[in-house]
């Protein structure tokens, strides 16, 4: 009741709260409730909403971090592949100028034995050829030898026996020779 009759007063009064047409009932209740609401939210609310907040930005930061710490490590990571092939392309690079030099040898190797063969080949030809030529003329020797006895016999026109076919054949040959 004593809060009815301040009410009333200051409802009456032209200065102050009455010349707002407040309710002093009515800002006292609402000013209680205000204040218990906003100590329920700063005991129960607001910590546990500034501690969900907080570990929210620890998570947000520890992200920013690991995600420059990825960053770091690609960069890392492409820097040492960049190493690794380079490495890589020079190693094939040398493997190449060594298969290089290691068919270079083959070939003259192979040019040399085919040289070498060829030699071979030509010197057994003419080997071969000296051969048929001595065979040739032996033969040669033998049919002009007969072709000797058979005009001396004409010539002659008697048969002289073998061994004396075989002096004249042998005289004639000398003669020719």
């Amino acid at each position: 009741m004593l809060l009815n009759n301040m009410s009333l007063d200051f409802a009456q009064a032209s200065g102050g709260i009455g010349a707002f047409n407040l309710n002093l009932k009515s800002f006292l209740f609402q000013l209680i409730t205000f204040a218990l609401v906003l100590l329920v939210l700063k005991r129960w609310v607001l910590p546990p909403l500034m501690k969900t907040m907080e570990n929210r930005r620890l998570a947000l930061e520890q992200s920013l971090a690991d995600a420059k710490a990825t960053e770091e490590a690609l960069a890392s990571a492409e820097s040492r592949a960049e190493q690794i092939i380079s490495r890589a392309r020079a190693a094939a690079d040398e493997v190449l100028v060594e298969a290089r030099k290691t068919a270079e040898g083959i070939i003259a190797s192979a040019e040399t034995a085919a040289s070498e063969r060829a030699a071979l080949i030509i010197k057994d030809a003419e080997a071969r050829l000296d051969q048929e030529r001595q065979a040739l003329r032996t033969q040669l020797r033998a049919e002009l030898a007969e072709l000797v006895a058979l005009a001396t016999e004409k010539i002659l026109r008697k048969k002289l026996d073998e061994q004396a076919d075989r002096v004249l054949i042998e005289q004639s040959l000398k003669d020719l020779a």
